[in-house]
């Protein structure tokens, strides 16, 4: 795998699909760190300044990059050479000295995944009881007929979406936060479900019998209560799958795990695609949104992450022009989104502030390499990057999670689902139903432009 998939890997991705970060007594190391040279920092920002002058005249706005991208082709390659030089700055300030791979060719094969893999000291794993999640699911992308669950559904767009329900186990030894899926590191091939979590069984759905069978299960439920998860950038259906039991089983999740795939083509080169697949996706979920407040549910909760916030502000946008109640959405979590901060600011949190009875709370950080490598491709701040300000707006509760968001997970972009802290404040918000004063965070900023910090 050449150079630039492995460095726009580490600087793009938004989910880790195969990777994993387990417990380690040292640092955990992006492999793209120990496997790329990090060069000369000074000489790389330098590199930065030029391509970010570069890309900000050929661009002009946003509302003409696309226009202007068809004049100039040679604006995709600066774009994703500054991805690369991003990347690279950051492995040279944040691991110093870069350590060489010690595993070449699993190294090569390695970079074929959607996000960094970390090193680590896997402890061994007993075997014990698994533990089993049952989760809904709505997508609309296409259906391959595979009898495989992990293959169940391509990345194409479907006409329509369809309901369906997964079966995940999760392995006794599972470490709240973590992921743990097979690692080449540790010449693990096939999942083991004493290790690993598992897609065992996806089940197609139609839209009557989904939405039957959920409603019976929620009357089970004394909270009455939905979790929706939407995933972002470079994202397969399985990926989402495991990470949304992993979220339910972690928040101890006192209702029925959702999530909604939207047809990401899951290739670390498919940012712009899945840009275009994003857009095309809100009107579906505004949909979605709509059958599923149909259903016998009091309390919703949509956690979106990173793109995938673009597909649910833009619907719930749609949904407050239309007029559509909105009363069972209890609880907007956008995390790390990788929105334009001055299109959120004029367009969707205006309608969001609109939303009787919803709270919607944006987690950000600066230590977020994923969106700060956005932020010098578009040309546009992003709302979950609090680097040179954090984004606040009146009505709407903004958190400072750079005290989360660690660079050797996930380039900072995964502390919604592998921070204990974001966890932990998130399983405060479904349980109490409090702001963030009464959860005990901590008030940052001034007057009226107040946030808050993780403690």
């Amino acid at each position: 795998m050449s150079y630039r998939i492995s460095i726009l890997a580490g600087a793009l991705s938004i989910v880790a699909t195969v990777a994993l970060a387990q417990p380690a007594p040292s640092v955990l190391v992006p492999e793209a760190c120990r496997s790329a040279p990090a060069g000369d920092l000074k000489a790389l920002e330098e590199r930065r300044a030029r391509l970010e002058r570069e890309i900000s005249s050929k661009i002009g706005s946003s509302l003409a990059a696309k226009a202007r991208e068809k004049i100039d082709p040679g604006l995709r390659k600066s774009q994703e050479e500054l991805l690369q030089i991003v990347f690279r700055i950051e492995c040279a300030r944040s691991f110093q000295p870069a350590q060489p791979a010690t595993r070449p060719a699993a190294a090569t094969e390695a970079t074929r995944s959607a996000a960094p893999r970390m090193r680590s000291v896997a402890a061994p794993t007993p075997p014990g009881e698994l533990i089993e999640i049952t989760t809904y699911y709505a997508t609309n992308r296409n259906a391959t007929g595979s009898a495989e669950p992990a293959k169940a559904y391509g990345s194409e767009v479907a006409s329509k979406f369809q309901y369906g329900r997964a079966l995940v186990t999760i392995p006794p030894t599972h470490t709240p936060g973590n992921l743990e899926l097979p690692s080449l590191f540790r010449l693990e091939r096939e999942p083991d479900p004493n290790k690993h979590f598992v897609l065992k069984s996806v089940t197609p759905l139609d839209s009557d019998a989904a939405r039957k069978e959920m409603a019976d299960r929620l009357q089970g439920f004394q909270s009455k209560a939905m979790l929706i998860f939407v995933h972002g950038y470079n994202t397969g259906f399985e990926y989402a799958a495991l990470r949304t039991a992993q979220i339910a089983h972690d928040l101890r999740f006192p209702g029925i795990p959702f999530f909604y795939s939207w047809p990401s083509a899951n290739q670390v080169t498919g940012y712009w695609q899945d840009e275009e697949a994003a857009r095309l996706s809100e009107g579906v979920f505004e949909q979605l949104i709509e059958e599923l407040s149909q259903l016998p549910v009091t309390d919703v909760y949509i956690v979106a992450h990173s793109m995938g916030n673009r597909i649910v502000g833009h619907a719930l946008q749609a949904r407050v022009d239309k007029g559509k109640e909105t009363k069972h959405l209890r609880e907007i979590l956008l995390a790390a989104p990788d929105i334009n901060a001055n299109i959120f600011r004029s367009v969707i949190a205006p309608k969001l502030i609109a939303m009787q009875g919803t709270r919607t709370t944006i987690y950000a950080a600066s230590s977020d390499v994923a969106l700060m490598a956005s932020k010098f491709v578009h040309g546009f701040k992003r709302v979950g990057d609090t680097t040179g300000g954090v984004f606040v707006y009146p009505g709407l509760e903004t958190i400072d999670a750079s005290s989360a968001a660690s660079m050797g997970r996930g380039y900072g972009h995964l502390y919604v689902v592998d921070s204990q802290s974001v966890m932990g404040d998130i399983r405060s918000i479904i349980a109490h139903k409090g702001p963030a004063k009464a959860r005990g965070l901590s008030s940052a900023g001034s007057a009226p432009d107040f946030y808050w910090r993780l403690p």
